[in-house]
């Protein structure tokens, strides 16, 4: 009997050095693990940091070239405008030139005119000049007299007749000549007024050309100029986008590792745990228990495309403009219409409106996750449903606040209390 008190104690010591063994164990497995996960969640967090940081210069400069696309195109209907103008003005000063045209005629004919009436002029005076030398020489022998020696009556009134007629014609000859230099005159205060007025058309015609030209030129500098800046900017944008890819390609990859890190310790404590319970039973004479295993990946991508609009993570929000807010899930670029999976098996928790989501659906995985599927255009299941992993839940729309058709994909952990980065999973398609 007292051997077997004493066996008995013997085995009571050794099951309770075991308990604190493995106690100890399972306390310091995961922290030989801890610092590999640990890490890795560092530089998960500080690329995040780095891919918020990029995503905010990103929409600095898209921002900047929002803006000069808005200039440009207000320069480009200004331009328009310009031209508009310019061909009006073309219009103008193709009548212009008519109208110069047509004065240079009448300039001509007037010069024409004016060669005629010079000429005129020349023998007008020279036929006054003769009479007036005439007059001259015969100065001696009046009107009177010529009367005087009328030797009859009829022979006076031939003579009254012949002097009037001298008078008349001297009358005519000298007003022929006044004519004439009154016709000159007119004929050159004529032509200097079209000259003068064909002058001021052409400098009118000069400085609208130079005014319209100036406005062209300094529109299309201005947008040369935009161009210019628009081309440095979106390469800059191109920069920035390639160095966020890879930003993001590290994420993911992060991400997986940090997974497998994770699911590694996971592995291993059950190792642990399996081996010190086992160790426990056989002490206490009891058969071996078998290890859990660890789960793998779960989840499968929501629709038929991967391409992505926006990640997830602090952004400028589309519609609200807000600088800087949470984006909690990923948009996937899906035509209007498009198929939307489940992406594991569940039970549906909603299926309605859901304010800024619009139509959405929300799918409880029962293992701690939630997915959220949003802005559908139409909804394919009902509240408390249970669903298949790949079954449509719905399909693509742009509902509640949205600015085109995609998919608004969210993973929420209960653990967490929050939204998980869709990314960090690994996919089944």
């Amino acid at each position: 009997m007292k051997k077997r008190k004493t066996f008995i104690t013997a085995v009571c010591i050794v099951l309770v050095v075991l308990m604190l063994l493995s106690i100890i164990v399972m306390a310091v497995a995961p922290l030989a693990y801890a610092s590999s996960s640990s890490e890795i969640q560092d530089e998960i967090d500080d690329l995040n940091s780095q891919k918020y940081a990029i995503q905010g210069r990103m929409n600095d400069i898209q921002a900047q070239i929002d803006s000069l696309d808005y200039q440009k195109a207000n320069t480009l209907e200004k331009k328009l405008i310009l031209d508009q103008k310019n061909e009006l003005a073309r219009q103008e000063i193709q009548v212009i030139d008519e109208q110069i045209a047509i004065i240079d005629n009448q300039i001509a004919t007037i010069q024409k005119d004016l060669a005629e009436a010079r000429q005129e002029e020349t023998l007008q005076r020279e036929r006054w000049l003769e009479r007036v030398r005439a007059m001259e020489e015969s100065s001696d022998i009046g009107y009177i007299q010529v009367l005087f020696e009328a030797t009859s009556y009829s022979d006076l009134l031939t003579r009254l007749d012949l002097v009037n007629e001298i008078l008349v014609y001297d009358e005519e000859l000298e007003q022929e000549y006044i004519a004439a230099r009154e016709r000159v005159e007119s004929l050159e205060a004529e032509a200097e007024a079209k000259f003068a007025e064909n002058e001021v058309r052409r400098q009118e015609q000069q400085e609208c050309r130079d005014r319209l030209q100036a406005d062209i030129d300094a529109a299309c500098m201005l947008m040369a100029t935009m161009d210019t800046n628009i081309a440095e900017n979106e390469e800059i944008m191109a920069q920035e986008a390639e160095t966020l890819a890879q930003t993001q390609a590290l994420i993911v990859k992060k991400n997986k590792e940090l997974q497998e890190a994770k699911a590694a310790e996971e592995a291993e404590r059950q190792r642990k745990l399996a081996e010190q319970q086992a160790a426990m039973q056989q002490a206490a004479g009891a058969g071996p228990v078998q290890g859990t295993a660890a789960t793998g990946t779960w989840m499968m991508w929501p629709t038929y495309t991967h391409v992505i609009n926006s990640y997830y993570g602090m952004r400028t929000d589309p519609v609200s403009g807000v600088i800087y807010r949470l984006h909690a899930g990923v948009d996937i670029n899906s035509a209007w219409g498009t198929q939307i999976w489940s992406a594991a098996a569940g039970t549906v928790i909603l299926a309605g409106w859901n304010g800024g989501y619009g139509n959405c659906v929300m799918v409880n995985h029962g293992n701690g996750y939630t997915t959220l599927y949003g802005h559908m255009s139409s909804i394919a299941v009902s509240n408390g449903q249970s669903v298949a992993m790949g079954q449509v839940l719905g399909y693509v729309g742009s509902t509640g606040n949205s600015t085109g058709p995609h998919l608004h994909f969210e993973v929420r952990s209960s653990s967490t209390g929050g939204t998980i980065n869709p990314l960090g999973f690994s996919y089944l398609t």
